[in-house]
């Protein structure tokens, strides 16, 4: 089931329904109703996997009472590597099987039959959590919750299955400390704008511009790519990616502040950025933060000097790549953005001057496109054939029909993502989210600025209008980007 989805709309008029009576005549059983209500909302596509998400909460679960209380540090620290261990070993079965066998296949000339595994929806981020959970007792940096509060930590369903990545930090201090668990109409108002806004984004803006650029990609399977055509379907894409990405941090958002959770910031104008640090400061916040803290540091940092913390800096973009998607093109796409921050922080340290902010921004657009195509081709001779194309290497310029609709209404993306104010800092007065040291001059100036959310009827208007369009516009099943991953 996912956000943008008439099922996932009746599930959760039926949900409020249903937690609205037990809320005032059981309120004891608010916080289970949440949790059976995420199991329902994971098991909805391939309920077998239940079993895989109960039996992962459970090793887990079990796994961190050995790493409290009594005990060797030995004994300990080799718990926390079964853990980390099996963990990764889940993943590794479900999405990157296929991809070692076909691997072994090509080089060694074998034959062995791909297993073709259905990947289950969320593995990569509940994992994640729970390896991070793993990290973070073993370091004495959190206690070990009741089994209750572990599953809501884990399953809630806003970030179940496309996160943010949320961190015991960010959210078990917060369900530990809940003693009223009934609705509150400023919560349901925020919350319900705010995903209504992330509705908007995804089935009007970013499908919209998806169907375009996918005709572009599905097109070159078969002919020669134009240059004007290949900038077009990486412009194309890297809105569709944008607003798609954006729209679910959004609706994430909003649904867990219905019950009065508070996510950490997920994303964050990223096409604002001026340098390739910057995007990655702004675009999936949740894993910069994760991969910084449970890679990047454990693989040095910036302890040890430059040119190993510039090897850090690129090991963990590559493994960070191959987190998104069992293939080459994966590993390109985070090896690209990884050789990106190198050439970024030698800049910085050698170049002796800054750029002019508009070229900055301009040249970290290009670079970032650049890259989508390896994230969204299916191979990378495909995603070379669009550079290739891009930079006047191709087939002779052509401009397509389909180039012209992108052309058409382009224009309005990039005045929506350079121009307006981002939703965050629509709603910056009403604290929806955690605070974010990183932005925290900006959301202060937001809280002052005259376009900001208010409890009026314009802005009640507006959240039904942008809901009413969302909900006609969904026309067939269109998953998110990284519903899979």
């Amino acid at each position: 089931m996912v956000f943008s989805s008439h099922a996932f709309l009746v599930f959760m008029l039926v949900l409020l329904a249903v937690y609205g009576l037990v809320s005032r005549f059981a309120p004891r059983h608010c916080k289970a109703t949440l949790i059976v209500a995420s199991l329902v909302f994971y098991g909805f596509w391939i309920p077998k996997y239940l079993v895989l998400l109960g039996l992962s909460l459970a090793f887990n679960y079990v796994l961190s009472g050995g790493l409290t209380g009594p005990g060797s540090e030995g004994r300990k620290r080799l718990l926390l590597w079964i853990g980390v261990t099996c963990n990764l070993a889940l993943i590794g079965y479900y999405k990157y099987l296929d991809f070692l066998i076909g691997g072994l296949n090509g080089v060694f000339e074998l034959s062995m039959p791909l297993q073709q595994i259905v990947l289950p929806i969320g593995i990569s981020f509940f994992t994640f959590q729970q390896i991070g959970y793993l990290v973070d007792v073993y370091e004495k940096k959190t206690e070990r919750p009741s089994a209750a509060n572990y599953v809501f930590f884990i399953a809630f369903f806003p970030q179940l299955i496309a996160g943010p990545i949320v961190q015991q930090s960010h959210f078990l201090p917060q369900v530990q400390a809940k003693t009223d668990w009934s609705l509150r109409a400023d919560h349901v108002g925020l919350g319900l704008a705010l995903f209504s806004m992330g509705l908007f984004k995804k089935t009007v803006l970013a499908d919209n511009i998806g169907r375009y650029s996918d005709a572009i990609f599905v097109s070159a399977q078969t002919q020669a790519i134009g240059t004007l055509d290949a900038w077009m379907a990486a412009i194309g894409y890297s809105f569709q990616i944008y607003f798609d990405f954006s729209g679910y941090s959004d609706m994430a958002a909003g649904l867990a502040f219905l019950w009065g959770f508070r996510m950490p910031l997920n994303f964050f104008s990223p096409y604002k950025a001026d340098s390739i640090i910057e995007f990655w400061r702004r675009w999936h916040i949740s894993l910069s933060v994760f991969l910084r803290d449970y890679l990047y540091i454990r693989l040095g940092g910036n302890r040890h000097g430059f040119p190993r913390t510039m090897g850090a800096l690129l090991a963990t973009m590559l493994l960070g790549g191959l987190w998104h998607g069992a293939g080459l093109q994966f590993i390109v796409w985070g090896g690209l953005h990884g050789l990106f921050l190198v050439v970024n922080h030698c800049w910085k340290r050698f170049g002796g001057f800054a750029l002019h902010r508009w070229l900055g921004l301009l040249l970290t657009y290009v670079a970032v496109c650049v890259a989508w195509l390896y994230f969204r081709a299916t191979s990378i001779e495909e995603a070379n054939r669009f550079v290739s194309a891009m930079f006047g290497f191709g087939a002779p310029t052509s401009f397509t029909p389909t180039s012209r609709g992108i052309v058409t209404f382009v224009w309005l993306y990039f005045l929506i993502a350079w121009f307006m104010p981002n939703t965050v800092e629509l709603f910056a007065r009403h604290h929806i989210y955690l605070p974010s040291k990183a932005f925290a001059a900006a959301m202060e100036r937001a809280t002052e600025a005259r376009l900001a959310y208010r409890f009026n009827k314009r802005w009640a208007l507006l959240t039904a209008l942008t809901f009413t369009i969302g909900w006609f516009a969904i026309s067939n099943l269109s998953p998110f980007l990284y519903f899979q991953f």
